[in-house]
């Protein structure tokens, strides 16, 4: 975690989901910004990396405000679509009520006054 006066920011890593976050949440949150990765994901690299619905509870376990998904969506590294985890995680974010940023790769993101962004992904020419 990363703090800056009142201003809290949490940064996954590569991590496979671990109630830890439950406890990081507990004893430093709220979080303003969780970035959480969420791509590349595999059943059998559970320990290493999360599905998309792990993300989405790691962030609530940080009882974070704003969810920045990354280590995705630069090259396709597994066996989904590159794009699948913008697709999931920006739907379990929308079931949930979970403000989340996707801003194109190199598109700057203020981070204490992050925006939700455009479906970018969807227009992208492979």
């Amino acid at each position: 975690m990363i703090q800056d006066d009142d201003f809290r920011i949490f940064f996954s890593g590569d991590t496979g989901y671990f109630d830890g976050f439950k406890a990081i949440g507990e004893k430093y949150g709220p979080f303003d910004l969780t970035m959480i990765e969420t791509g590349a994901y595999d059943p059998r690299w559970a320990f290493v990396h999360m599905q998309p619905e792990q993300t989405l509870q790691a962030h609530l376990d940080l009882r974070g405000k704003w969810l920045l998904p990354i280590h995705n969506g630069t090259f396709d590294l597994a066996l989904h679509a590159w794009q699948q985890p913008f697709e999931r995680i920006t739907a379990l974010a929308a079931a949930n009520n979970v403000a989340v940023a996707t801003p194109m790769m190199g598109e700057a993101l203020d981070m204490q006054a992050p925006q939700a962004g455009t479906r970018w992904w969807e227009t992208v020419e492979l």
